[in-house]
Parts: C-alpha cells; structure tokens; sequence
C-alpha cells in the first residue's frame, strides 16, 4: 500500500462532465489569501463519459514531522530553488487527493507559505478547463491554515522515507465533475511556487495512472507534512 493510505469507506461512482473554463493565463503569482476562488468562465457542458476505474483510498493523518524554526534572514522560496512531484492519488466516495511533494534542490535554506497556483495543460502545453479554488477544507478532513514551511537543504531525495524538510499540498478533485476526455487529455501540471511569477511544468501520466484530472479543482495550502498535523 503506498504510505498514509487507509481503505477507501466507499468508491463513489464516477460520472464524467467536462468541466468549466479557468482563464487561460494563471500563470500569475499564487495568492496567499485562503478560501479565494480563482475566477474562472463557464464551458458547456459535453455528454457523460464512460466510467473510470475505480479511485485508490484516501490517506490517513500521519505522525507529525517537527516544525523547524525559520532563522532570522531566512529568504523566501523561489521557483528555481524547488523541486515539485506527484506522489499519488487517493480517493473514495466520489471525491480525490492528488498528493505533492516539495523539496529545495539549492544550497541556500529558505521557506515557503501559502498555495500554489495550478493548471492543467495537454501535451502540447495549452490550458485545460478547470475551476480552481483555494482552501484548507475537504470532504475528508481539514488541512492546517497556512504557515511559514523551512526547507533547509541537502534533505533526502523526493519518494523517500526521509521526507523532513520537505513541503506537501493535495488538490482535491470531485470525480463526478471527471471526464474520460479530459482525464486522457491531462499530460503536464503547470505549479506557480506561492508568490512567485515564474511556473514549472512537470508532466503526469494520463487517468487513474496519474494525477487525477477533473473540471472542478481546489488546492489545499502547503503542510509541513503529508496531511494535516492536528489529526
């Protein structure tokens, strides 16, 4: 089983609609300002698509990592610092957590505080629709409130067991707002560092293989660990 997962309580039967166009342009810099929709323009809806497999199970909380005091000076965090991966995808009763791990690759410790700003992108680089929005909420449980994440480094590799010094955030996808159409057409994740201008592109596998592409999207803000750490 992949870590911090417990089995799903119930798989949600996926019906699949596109879903609702987001400007084109998000590559702006992530508010830091929780529970704020990103404007988005509403696409016509297509017919439902054939069923997907179904989704993995939601993670647990895991045992809490230590919150390292950030050193006076410490700058913050800019994207040509950090490296971001897909971890998994979770999910049961119609609902999905896409998991993410953030690491600092320089030689310079510097931290991070807020969301990303997010877009889906087809293998030619264009924009998806989605609507995004950003908050601390989920259908499973509440993630901490932003903070201030110190990512020292020469920390351990991404995919590790060794994960302290690390960031983590999940977007959340509603599966019923999935398409078959739209999950195949998924090949890039466009993430804006929080207040940075500048976006790295990193590239996912197509459907349930990967990260899961729905219309309706809403990103939950950094955590000092893979969950939130209250339990």
């Amino acid at each position: 089983m992949p870590r911090f997962v417990i089995p799903a309580l119930a798989v949600g039967v996926l019906v699949g609609l596109s879903g609702c166009n987001s400007a084109s342009t998000q590559g702006a810099k992530a508010a830091l300002k929780a529970e704020s929709p990103v404007p988005t323009e509403r696409a016509t809806p297509t017919p439902p698509a054939s069923e997907p497999s179904p989704s993995p199970a939601i993670p647990t909380t895991p045992t809490p990592y230590p919150r390292h005091p950030i050193p006076v000076g410490t700058p913050r965090c800019h994207t040509t610092q950090l490296e971001i991966v897909f971890i998994q995808a979770n999910g049961a009763t119609g609902h999905v957590l896409n998991d993410f791990e953030m690491r600092n690759l320089s030689r310079t410790p510097c931290w991070v505080y807020g969301y990303v700003g997010f877009q889906l992108l087809d293998s030619a680089g264009r924009p998806l629709p989605q609507t995004l929005v950003w908050t601390t909420d989920t259908f499973f449980i509440r993630f901490d409130p932003p903070s201030r994440i110190f990512l020292p480094s020469g920390t351990a590799p991404v995919h590790s067991s060794q994960v302290q010094g690390h960031a983590f955030f999940s977007v959340e996808a509603d599966d019923s707002t999935c398409s078959a159409d739209q999950m195949n057409a998924t090949a890039k994740l466009e993430i804006w560092p929080p207040d940075e201008y500048r976006a790295m592109v990193i590239p996912t596998k197509p459907g349930w293989e990967g990260f899961v592409s729905c219309g309706h999207l809403a990103v939950h803000p950094l955590q000092v660990q893979p969950g939130p750490s209250s339990g």
